[in-house]
């Protein structure tokens, strides 16, 4: 029997960044008495709401209302703590028992391939960190890693160039396995039933928006955001501030970039994000696409 007969236990909703995500998946929710559950390696940080694109109202607990809708997994961890697919899996797996004893579809939202990936079909074992080596690791600048880790993975290098946690992350399981990051994920069978929905979206439409969300984050908070981030005591190169946008406005703060070279390099860094995004979902086998 094909597994998509059978009565789902979630619904995956994924897609890039500006895509609409979020309101297709409190649509569905309001029509299947679902809650999302947030698949989105920057909305789980406190504080920073308008540069991670955080919508409805925060209750407590990690939890938010979305036009009448629960959502799970955002605001659970300060600026400084770090994440990973291993903790995704098990906050979510716990969130999914939680829904469906409820009565309730569980919808898991985002445009974190790798989270939707290892939930769905788990993930191998990988070294654990050594502290020697990742000590030795983060002395070394973002430019050293990924020149080092393009000899060995280019892949993983490419792919994370512009994410210091992921280039480190990469090379330290290189160094201590001999295997790249994308030879620890071997095919699995399914951990749910589930159906996944990917939104498609032109790259002209999606691009324009891209633009024009960069450019209203940047003029509508982003920038204090920031700084008040940075001045609750939170290193700039903690984990949260490493991601897109953050890290150009601390350049801006620094006074190396000029708000015109902020957005810029915001948005363009934002677009070449969801391409990205859109070669993951699109190698992936059981992604139903949804167009606009």
């Amino acid at each position: 029997m094909n597994r998509y007969s059978k009565i789902m236990d979630i619904i995956v909703i994924s897609g890039p960044t500006a895509s609409g995500k979020t309101k297709k998946a409190a649509e569905f929710c309001k029509e299947k008495n679902g809650e999302i559950i947030s698949c989105d390696s920057r909305q789980i940080y406190k504080y920073l709401d308008i540069g991670t694109n955080k919508e409805g109202s925060f209750l407590q607990n990690g939890l938010r209302r979305i036009d009448g809708v629960l959502q799970h997994l955002t605001d659970i961890l300060n600026p400084d703590q770090n994440y990973s697919a291993a903790k995704f899996v098990k906050d979510a797996d716990l969130k999914i028992s939680e829904i469906l004893k409820k009565g309730k579809v569980p919808v898991v939202t985002g445009g974190t391939g790798l989270y939707i990936k290892a939930l769905l079909y788990g993930l191998d074992d990988m070294p654990k960190a050594d502290k020697m080596l990742r000590k030795e690791l983060k002395a070394k600048s973002q430019d050293e890693l990924y020149n080092i880790l393009l000899k060995s993975d280019p892949e993983a290098a490419e792919k994370n160039k512009k994410n210091p946690q992921r280039l480190l992350r990469a090379l330290e399981v290189n160094i201590l396995s001999g295997r790249t990051i994308q030879e620890h994920f071997k095919p699995k069978s399914p951990r749910y039933n589930f159906k996944h929905y990917s939104i498609s979206a032109d790259n002209k439409i999606l691009y324009k928006k891209i633009n024009e969300r960069c450019k209203y984050m940047i003029e509508n908070g982003m920038i204090e955001e920031t700084q008040k981030v940075l001045n609750m005591g939170f290193d700039k190169n903690c984990s949260a501030l490493s991601g897109i946008g953050y890290r150009h406005i601390i350049q801006y703060l620094e006074k190396k970039i000029s708000k015109e070279e902020l957005i810029l390099e915001f948005s363009k860094d934002t677009r070449h994000y969801a391409k990205r995004q859109n070669t993951w979902f699109k190698a992936q086998s059981d992604v139903d696409f949804i167009f606009y």
